[in-house]
């Protein structure tokens, strides 16, 4: 891992930053094999209840880093890499992924943003997906996330005709829960990130995460189905019973389920 990205883990939030603010944190080849990384890492730590991705600086990520000379999507006809090339995608995570976009997300990185659970974006910036203007098909699967999030006519609109939208714009479209000022972007991500660590079981914060994110591709039939076997799973671990103590006892609830040990078979 080297200085492109930054880690940290405090009260049980994990912080993954992109650190090339002088590039408005435009992405790299090592940026998006870290990523990926400490995706992996934060799944497999119990150590980590909520994840966040935000940017350093005044952007968020302006896209992919774009070689001077014309050859950013140069290949030498060497055609055996992903559209997705994290090596873990966000919605692999068994925890809360937030990204606190803290300013400007364009290309791939409104991509990384839209494979997040929630995103808080900033008022002040600017996003799009801007690959039909540059010649390429749009990747990170945003054809296939961006309309179950905001609806297939907006999606194809800011796919298709790749246009640059608001803050404002992007809300109103349904693109983040929440739009607010840059400075206050932060810190709204870490209350919704701090209110989860504290109140909700980590584990059935995982599984409400996976049920959510299969639950696009199954029937009605298999869903319920699959949320049977998992809400019979839950019901007999340490959690259920906390969580119903706590609550009558009026206290903080102390989760005791691990995520890597008590994760039920999907």
């Amino acid at each position: 891992m080297n200085d492109e990205i930054l880690f940290d883990i405090n009260d049980g939030i994990a912080t993954i930053t992109f650190n090339r603010p002088e590039a408005l944190n435009t992405f790299t080849g090592d940026m998006v094999d870290g990523l990926g990384e400490l995706y992996r890492r934060c799944d497999e730590d119990d150590e980590v209840k909520v994840v966040i991705v935000t940017g350093n600086g005044k952007a968020f990520c302006a896209g992919a880093e774009i070689a001077g000379d014309g050859d950013t999507f140069q290949t030498d006809n060497i055609m055996d890499f992903s559209s997705c090339p994290l090596s873990v995608q966000a919605w692999d995570v068994r925890k809360p992924v937030i990204a606190a976009v803290n300013g400007h997300a364009i290309g791939v990185g409104l991509s990384v943003a839209a494979q997040c659970d929630i995103r808080v974006l900033a008022a002040e910036g600017k996003y799009g997906f801007l690959q039909n203007r540059r010649g390429v098909v749009a990747d990170f699967a945003i054809g296939h996330v961006l309309p179950r999030l905001i609806g297939f006519e907006r999606a194809f609109e800011m796919i298709v005709r790749a246009p640059r939208i608001s803050g404002t714009e992007a809300g109103e479209w349904g693109l983040a829960s929440r739009v607010v000022p840059a400075d206050q972007v932060m810190d709204t991500a870490m209350e919704i990130a701090g209110d989860m660590v504290v109140n909700c079981s980590p584990l059935v914060m995982g599984i409400h995460k996976r049920l959510m994110w299969k639950g696009q591709h199954m029937s009605r039939e298999e869903y319920i189905e699959l949320e049977t076997r998992v809400l019979h799973h839950t019901i007999n671990a340490p959690d259920a019973a906390e969580g119903g103590m706590a609550y009558f006892e009026r206290r903080p609830p102390q989760w005791k389920s691990s995520v890597t040990k008590d994760w039920p078979e999907f």
